[in-house]
């Protein structure tokens, strides 16, 4: 046995005596510590200051009546059983706890409780190099070389720089007759411990060792003096997921926590539990293994011939010896046929016994043996499999397919589509992996991605389904591109890549006649070929609403905004089921150059101008129950004929329409004879007048109100926060017409209300009445009313109400008006009830 101490006290690290030892320890202590000491073959010899075991008692036949002296605590409670991690929640503070716990058990002579306390922290953090080297110290103690040697092994694999695990390995490699790699562990105990007597020692032994002389017998200990029961055995192995019946009994004699001699199913768990954990970290480390930082070849300089002779030459001799031919190509593929007929646990046996030797840098054979771990659902294997044969051999396109697959299953989404790029960096035409990144990137919404994967399909199978699904993305990106360009003045912060995407598009789907096809031309810009597409589609399907509403929105792109109207109204009669019981709205048309300079002009109030009672009612807040009734909107009359009384005020849409041109006697008719000739002539005069960023020119004129007339349309279409964002487009060009400012505000009105807006909708209306008080239509105080109503602010309602009557409603209008005053008066007496009831 070794017991170590800090490694910074390196001119202390030498005990010679024990003088101190015997005034900590009990006779009896000292004597099974001293027969330790000397199967290990070491006096003594460093402690690190974390561990601080300073004295492990052996287990053994021998010492076993010293044992019953040990402590109150071994004896009268089970060894597993820790009370210090009643309050640990946090599995790494509970690792750090169990280290504490074993090492003032070790402290106490109960190396049972101090192994205990170690396996399990082993069980919480495979990973921890300090419960690996105590659990090692205690093997040692009691006589399993094997167990030390592969605990001590473990803890430098973890930490290569770890000195007293170093030290500890040496005297015990020697002991098992392995002088070769004794001599070589001592060699790198020398560089942390440097002159120390007992490590000399084992160097100038093992020095000139030309073969090894192993120990034909070093048993691990077995539960041969306990009774388990085998069904047990395998209902513990079973819960942890592992077959190693031997490995479990070997590990389980250091598991009888109650000292009954009888192994019940929770100490066979707990050993279980240790192998498992001991597979995992030896699985994990052969995969990504851990360089030393300690410059060990400065030590082995001087004796470089025989060091290198020893490490390359000896240790081959033992790894082929037991094994003189193995065909790894051919166990390779008897593995695959096993995992491919279903028995991945056949084919993973298959390989396992020389993945560390034969097969440790045969790529294929570490693919192949995670690709059963993984069927195994042994995921976190698989994975370090995987990887450990994709460092090997990254050009393999398969296993970086795989691996990506294995993250993806355990929903790693950043470590999948980093293994599916490169698949394909190693095979840009691998099908499978681009099909498997485009899925994962739609999922992920990542269109780079997923653009980048769907182009590889589309160039290797254009038939399949992901291209077209593609095709329909690039379009919906040149369309929503189209709708960000339209709400953005001035030049765009960059060029415009929507038309390309569409051209990628139709070149995707290739010649027909479609809705893709339509949206792809209205995209590029190809008005004719858009419309005459979506002619096509109406002739096929006529009852369609989307035909004509895409037709529609053709038409508005190519100017010819008339028509584009009567198509949105075909459409919402076909999608209502009867003919539409709204008047056909008339939104400012963007006329030629010509026409559009005129049209302030044209434009004349329709209303009566009749003096309201008050023109600005006032606000009474109410924050009482809720109205009972719904105060719905008056629903506007369909006019055939206008005429010239107070009738024209018939039939305005309360919630949409603008003011409606007033009929007069004398039409200008057009003339259906054009003089292109003139037409080009005044055009290029027209043009000549307008300087340029002119805010009232007439080709700005003319876009401005086409966002007022697409507002209109949008809030038809039910897109009522689209329609604001034109509202607002639109608004700060006509600042200095207060005939376009009330129809945008009372734009800006319907759209709040429809989103159920209320106190922004009251305030467009109201910003509305406030530019021409008198010119105020009875249907805007209808509407502003209604807002009110909804919310609960009665009184107001009541006289918005009241003001619409004599504004130019019609008798059914003014009907309903008088219906909502009934209804908010019985409601607003009803809530005052209620409070003069309140105490």
């Amino acid at each position: 046995m070794v017991t170590v101490m800090a490694e910074g006290d390196v001119d202390d690290s030498i005990l010679t005596n024990t003088d101190q030892s015997d005034k900590e320890v009990t006779d009896a202590a000292m004597a099974s510590m001293a027969s330790a000491m000397r199967s290990a073959g070491l006096g003594s010899m460093l402690e690190e200051t974390p561990v601080a075991i300073e004295e492990v008692e052996e287990v053994s036949a021998d010492v076993e009546s010293d044992g019953a002296n040990s402590t109150e605590y071994s004896s009268s409670n089970p060894a597993d059983i820790f009370p210090e991690l009643d309050d640990v929640d946090d599995a790494e503070e509970m690792v750090r706890v169990l280290l504490n716990v074993g090492e003032e058990r070790s402290r106490k002579s109960d190396a049972k409780g101090a192994l205990a306390a170690f396996n399990k922290a082993i069980a919480l953090d495979p990973s921890s190099d300090m419960a690996w080297f105590n659990r090692g110290v205690l093997l040692e103690a009691q006589k399993d070389a094997r167990g030390a040697k592969q605990a001590f092994q473990i803890c430098l694999d973890l930490n290569p720089d770890h000195a007293p695990a170093t030290a500890n390995l040496a005297s015990i490699l020697e002991r098992m007759g392995d002088l070769i790699s004794a001599y070589e562990v001592s060699q790198r105990a020398l560089v942390f411990y440097p002159g120390h007597p007992a490590l000399v020692e084992i160097a100038n032994r093992c020095k000139n060792a030309e073969v090894n002389i192993p120990i034909t017998e070093v048993p691990r200990i077995v539960a041969s003096t306990h009774s388990y029961e085998e069904s047990t055995v395998v209902a513990a192995m079973d819960e942890v997921g592992i077959d190693d019946m031997e490995a479990v009994l070997q590990e389980a004699v250091y598991h009888d926590h109650d000292g009954d001699s009888h192994l019940d199913y929770s100490e066979l768990k707990s050993a279980a539990t240790v192998v498992a954990a001991t597979e995992e970290v030896l699985v994990r480390l052969e995969a990504k293994p851990i360089v030393s930082q300690q410059p060990v070849e400065v030590i082995a300089e001087p004796q470089e011939e025989i060091v290198t002779e020893e490490v390359v030459q000896q240790p081959a001799v033992e790894e082929v010896a037991p094994q003189p031919v193995v065909d790894i190509d051919s166990l390779v593929e008897e593995s695959t046929a096993l995992i491919r007929s279903g028995d991945a646990a056949g084919g993973l046996a298959l390989l396992k016994p020389h993945l560390k030797t034969t097969a440790a840098e045969h790529a294929n054979a570490w693919r192949v043996a995670g690709g059963a771990m993984a069927r195994l659902d042994l995921e976190t294997h698989a994975i370090a499999a995987i990887t450990h044969a994709q460092s090997l051999d990254p050009s393999n396109s398969n296993g970086w397919f795989n691996l990506g697959s294995i993250y993806q299953r355990g929903e790693n989404f950043a470590e999948a589509k980093s293994c599916y790029y490169k698949a394909l960096e190693a095979q840009p035409d691998y099908l499978k992996a681009a099909s498997k990144l485009s899925d994962l990137s739609k999922q992920l919404s990542d269109i780079e991605a997923y653009l980048f994967a769907t182009r590889i399909i589309a160039n290797i199978d254009s038939t399949d389904a992901r291209v077209t699904e593609m095709a329909e993305v690039l379009i919906e990106i040149a369309e929503g591109e189209a709708n960000v360009l339209e709400s953005t003045q001035g030049l765009p912060p960059t060029l415009p890549v929507g038309p390309e995407l569409a051209q990628e598009a139709l070149g995707l789907i290739g010649d027909g006649t479609s809705t893709l096809h339509a949206r792809a031309y209205t995209a590029i810009s190809d008005h004719h070929r858009s419309v005459t597409t979506w002619k096509a589609l109406i002739q096929e399907d006529g009852e369609e609403p989307a035909n004509w509403r895409g037709l529609a929105r053709s038409l508005e792109e190519a100017g010819d905004i008339a028509t584009a109207q009567k198509c949105h109204a075909k459409a919402n009669e076909l999608e209502n089921g009867t003919e539409p019981t709204i008047v056909e709205h008339t939104p400012i048309i963007a006329e030629p150059v010509e026409v559009v300079a005129d049209l302030p002009q044209t434009i004349e109030p329709t209303l009566e101008q009749v003096a309201p009672t008050e023109s600005e009612p006032q606000i009474e807040t109410v924050d009482d129950d809720p109205a009972d009734i719904l105060l719905a909107p008056v629903t506007p009359q369909t006019i055939v004929e206008p005429a010239l009384d107070e009738n024209t005020h018939q039939a305005n849409d309360l919630l949409m329409a603008p003011i409606e041109p007033r009929p007069v006697n004398t039409v200008t008719e057009e003339n259906p004879h054009v003089d292109l000739a003139k037409a080009a002539l005044d055009a290029t005069q027209a043009a000549a007048l307008n300087v340029i960023g002119e805010t009232m020119s007439k080709s700005v004129a003319n876009q401005d109100i086409a966002w007022y007339n697409k507002g209109i349309q949008l809030t038809e279409d039910g897109k009522y926060r689209e329609a604001l964002t034109c509202f607002d487009r639109a608004l700060p060009s006509f600042k200095d017409d207060d005939e376009m400012v009330i129809r945008i505000l009372n734009g800006r009105g319907n759209s709040f209300y429809y989103m159920e807006e209320y106190p922004k909708c009251v305030e467009a209306y109201h910003q509305a009445m406030l530019i021409r008080p008198t010119e105020v239509r009875g249907q805007t105080l209808y509407n502003m009313g209604t807002a009110y109503a909804e919310m609960e602010r009665y009184q107001d309602a009541i006289k918005c109400f009241e003001q619409s009557i004599p504004r130019g409603l019609s008798t059914s209008e003014a009907k309903r008006a008088k219906d909502q005053i009934r209804r908010c008066t019985i409601i607003d007496k009803e809530r005052m009830r209620k409070i003069r009831k309140k105490p």
